[in-house]
């Protein structure tokens, strides 16, 4: 639930900056606008589409926000809106790491301001303090499975699909405030090029996949596409469960994420390995809609969903991200799942490029995942991208 009461302000020398929590319509149009404001002139910031920033926000719309307790708040110096960030205490996991941390999310300012980063923080580690907090991390939006990260590295590109963009004026300022590292996560850039090359190594993985009679890969099923979705966050729960920051899926937000992927999601998309008949890994990739949306600014009408289709259906896209993969834990280490999960990801790849697909990030990757990133190094993928998740004892 949301609180409506002033959370913090924060003296400059500019004048004095009021954090507020969201009170009224006007209130949460000048908390969505930020970010268009803030990055609009940025070459290599692409806008999200706006009823989708929209629906995020609005626990009727968002399953995963409905059982948080949060806030979102706007910083204003005088009349003027300057910032933005969100506290929030999620059950999920609290359940999960038993670690008494909450989380901030949602950080922009208009411009580069340290007093105003000080000013929003300071109102969310009193919000989170209050309620019994000890430490605090971030930034997610609103959660480990949602888009998550401070880019620190990698601002001369833009990002792909629910992946983060920004400054470099952040880490500095949260830094100046105590916050240190907790984890990095890395976005690798796959170069498919314009005639499709299998790198040798995974020439010899695929050779032995298909000399195992017990091996095989399939797409995905369009016709029982709820329960694929269900199967593969199934495995990814598993294959996650002992990961740095992992928190479940749960039941409403499968479903709330299948319908929201559901026009993304192609069947040469999902590719699911099994291993003697049992679902092992799987390799989800999906066309990179920040490339279909660029130059509409956010907005579908009047005429914005003509382009949006016309890009996504018929020219298709150049460049896509690969934001889900896993293997059972009981396959981990193994040579059959090992050799399994290289021909997922292949088969992905391939599929991909005969669409035209030249370009696709494998993101995010924990900075401890050693297997997948020996996997991306297979395919010569250069890591261009470093997300940061901060953290603070309150």
């Amino acid at each position: 639930m949301s609180s409506d009461t002033q959370v913090g302000t924060g003296p400059t020398l500019a004048g004095s900056i009021s954090v507020r929590a969201l009170e009224t319509a006007a209130d949460k149009k000048a908390f969505l606008e930020i970010p268009y404001t803030a990055y609009g002139h940025l070459a290599d910031w692409r806008a999200p589409l706006r009823f989708e920033r929209a629906a995020q926000i609005d626990p009727a719309r968002n399953p995963a926000l409905a059982r948080m307790e949060h806030v979102l708040m706007v910083a204003r110096r005088g009349s003027e809106v300057v910032g933005r960030v969100a506290a929030f205490i999620n059950p999920a996991h609290l359940e999960t790491h038993k670690d008494a941390t909450g989380h901030f999310g949602f950080l922009d300012t208009i411009a580069p301001d340290d007093d105003v980063i000080g000013a929003l923080m300071h109102a969310a580690e009193d919000w989170l303090r209050s309620r019994g907090m000890k430490r605090i991390a971030g930034p997610f939006n609103f959660s480990v499975n949602e888009e998550c990260g401070l880019l620190v590295d990698g601002f001369d590109s833009p990002p792909v699909m629910m992946m983060p963009h920004g400054r470099p004026d952040y880490a500095p300022a949260l830094e100046a405030r105590q916050y240190t590292k907790a984890m990095d996560m890395y976005a690798y850039m796959c170069q498919l090029g314009e005639a499709y090359r299998v790198p040798e190594k995974i020439r010899k993985l695929k050779e032995a996949f298909d000399q195992d009679p017990g091996l095989e890969v399939r797409m995905m099923n369009p016709h029982d596409y709820k329960g694929e979705i269900d199967l593969i966050l199934g495995i990814f729960d598993d294959a996650w469960s002992r990961n740095w920051g992992f928190v479940p899926f749960g039941k409403d937000e499968i479903t709330h994420m299948a319908n929201e992927l559901k026009p993304l999601i192609r069947r040469d998309g999902l590719w699911i390995g099994l291993i003697d008949g049992e679902p092992a890994c799987f390799t989800l990739v999906l066309p990179n809609l920040n490339e279909a949306t660029e130059g509409l600014d956010g907005r579908l009408l009047p005429f914005g969903w003509l382009q949006l289709l016309h890009r996504l259906k018929l020219r298709g896209t150049r460049t896509a991200r690969l934001p889900l993969a896993g293997m059972r834990k009981k396959f981990h280490k193994t040579r059959r799942g090992m050799l399994t999960m290289v021909a997922s990801c292949e088969a992905a790849f391939a599929a991909q490029h005969a669409r035209g697909v030249r370009e696709v990030e494998a993101s995010w990757i924990l900075e401890t995942n050693r297997d997948l990133h020996n996997l991306v190094s297979i395919y010569d993928a250069p890591r261009y991208k470093t997300y940061r998740i901060y953290g603070k004892a309150l």
